[in-house]
């Protein structure tokens, strides 16, 4: 068991990273393709760390009950990863992944395969992979480890404040998205509307009138199409961080403007197919 807050931070570090791979290698298993699925940038998953170091915290005095363990692990990460899902959609305004077609699920935050995985998980870390862990890590010299904590933890503060801007930007382009959608259904409705009334209008009016009608009926189209042009620029714009987000967390959803989000998936979605098939031809 780590017996200081050093040794805690080295058991977080070193499980983050190892989530991170296991999610990597399941993404690839999925989609035949690598994808960072962790919330942050970096090689890691903040979840798996946390978690980890909550279990060998609260569970090693009472790891040699195999039955003990299994149910502590099984019940503490599924608080940890419903509290973290929760938290992170109330701050984000999105609900990161989502488990509500799985039976047994609570809110879609936690469901019960999930939650057997991780207490599987965390028996066998317990059990077989942590004693090899904590003995690497007790290995390293306490200062070459001090030094090394500190570049990572660093890079990881960074990583966070570069994460929480780009979710903050990413949840503006998707509101842009919504109300530029919005103003074109409505520009669209008053075309139609007023399509139907100079129709009438046309029948009775003077030639002179004709034409007036006609150029407001043509500058409101050319309303209409330099709003559409902007509504395709919005979508099409180019973001690494915003492409990730979506490439890690296919299921997210957002809590006040969904439809437009999934929309938005859609489109990323449909312009990588584009994109394989251009290079399959080519």
């Amino acid at each position: 068991m780590p017996q200081n807050f050093y040794e805690l931070v080295w058991v977080f570090i070193v499980y983050a990273f190892l989530g991170w791979c296991t999610e990597v290698s399941y993404a690839a298993l999925d989609t035949g393709k690598f994808v960072n699925r962790g919330f942050l940038n970096g090689p890691y998953c903040p979840i798996y760390g946390c978690g980890v170091v909550i279990v060998v915290a609260a569970l090693t005095p009472l790891q040699e009950n195999l039955a003990i363990l299994f149910v502590g692990s099984f019940v503490l990460t599924s608080v940890l990863e419903y509290i973290t899902g929760f938290l992170l959609e109330k701050i984000f305004h999105n609900k990161w992944w989502d488990y509500s077609n799985f039976p047994f699920n609570i809110k879609g935050y936690v469901c019960l395969k999930f939650s057997i995985l991780w207490g599987l998980a965390c028996t066998f870390i317990m059990k077989v992979l942590h004693p090899m862990i904590y003995g690497f890590i007790v290995w390293i010299p306490r200062t070459l480890g001090i030094v090394i904590l500190v570049i990572l933890m660093s890079g990881f503060a960074v990583d966070l404040c570069v994460t929480v801007s780009t979710i903050l930007k990413f949840n503006r382009h998707i509101r842009a998205i919504d109300e530029m959608a919005a103003a074109l259904h409505k520009l669209s409705d008053e075309i139609g509307e007023n399509i139907y009334e100079n129709v009438t209008d046309v029948l009775e009016s003077t030639e002179a009138a004709k034409v007036k009608i006609a150029e407001v009926k043509k500058e409101r189209r050319k309303e209409y199409e330099e709003l559409a042009a902007k509504y395709e620029r919005l979508l099409a714009e180019k973001n690494s961080g915003f492409r990730r987000l979506i490439d890690a967390f296919p299921d997210m959803i957002s809590r006040d403007r969904n439809e437009t989000l999934q929309k938005y998936k859609t489109y990323f979605k449909n312009k990588a197919v584009k994109n394989r098939d251009t290079k399959i031809e080519d």
